[in-house]
């Protein structure tokens, strides 16, 4: 849970504010809690806002996202005005403004980093965190974003030994960093959905077509587009791998 000053559609970027992790909450018996978001500390667990924050954040992480139940969350407003406000012209214009500088500048920003991407293609470097944070990533990932192109003939085998974490995952994207499919088509795969090497290793696959082996990462008919890895929340002890990935043809596959 976090809570960050700014908005989508303002200039400034995404400052960070309050910040809680699920294993800091204070549960009650039957499992539930109650979280407080106010300027000053209030009860059990209490998450920080200010006159300038704009949004609050909600990450549940899934090692299956098949098997797991996602969280039901409900916000209730404790005081201040039950109902909106009246609309005013000057509603009207800022909420114009800030959508038209939403509309032009989400895709200026993705775009900007796609292309960057395209110089370290086909590659995974780590990303620079401080730019990753001030844009509403999440502080205990660790991302490692580049771009993939690939012939109907060609795979990228990506392979690591991943260190100590709470979770891990890879996930294949369009341009726009928008993830593919993942309701239809396999685009993803995680530390809780992985088919590991006998050493503990992990060889993934992405390919236009299915290679017939373990961890593979279809493609939904792109040639072209972004990625992303990320190890979660490291064991202090431990730092993090660098994914190391090679271009292969698909008739080279058998040998792995």
């Amino acid at each position: 849970f976090f809570t960050q000053n700014g908005n989508y559609g303002t200039t400034g970027g995404l400052a960070p504010c309050g910040v809680m992790e699920g294993t800091d909450l204070v549960l009650e018996d039957d499992g539930s809690f109650e979280m407080i978001l106010s300027k000053t500390k209030k009860g059990k667990n209490w998450l920080k806002i200010e006159d300038e924050t704009g949004m609050v954040m909600v990450r549940q992480t899934f090692l299956n996202r098949f098997k797991e139940v996602p969280a039901e969350i409900k916000i209730e407003n404790l005081d201040g005005r039950k109902a909106p406000s009246p609309i005013t012209p000057k509603m009207i214009n800022e909420g114009l403004k800030m959508a038209s500088m939403f509309v032009a500048g989400a895709p200026l920003l993705f775009a900007r980093w796609a292309n960057g991407f395209k110089k370290h293609v086909n590659e995974l470097p780590m990303f620079d965190p401080e730019t990753s944070n001030k844009a509403g990533g999440d502080a205990n990932i660790i991302y490692y974003h580049s771009y993939w192109n690939l012939k109907e003939d060609e795979a990228l085998v990506i392979t690591v030994n991943p260190p100590e974490c709470d979770s891990w995952n890879f996930q294949l994207n369009n341009y726009w960093m928008e993830s593919l499919d993942y309701r239809y088509f396999n685009i993803c795969v995680s530390k809780g959905s992985a088919t590991y090497e006998a050493d503990g290793s992990i060889k993934i696959i992405v390919a236009h077509n299915d290679p017939g082996l373990p961890n593979w990462i279809n493609t939904c008919n792109h040639t072209e587009g972004t990625m992303c890895w990320r190890w979660y929340r490291l064991q202090k002890s431990d730092q993090p791998v660098q994914p190391n990935c090679e271009v292969m043809k698909m008739d080279k596959l058998k040998k792995l």
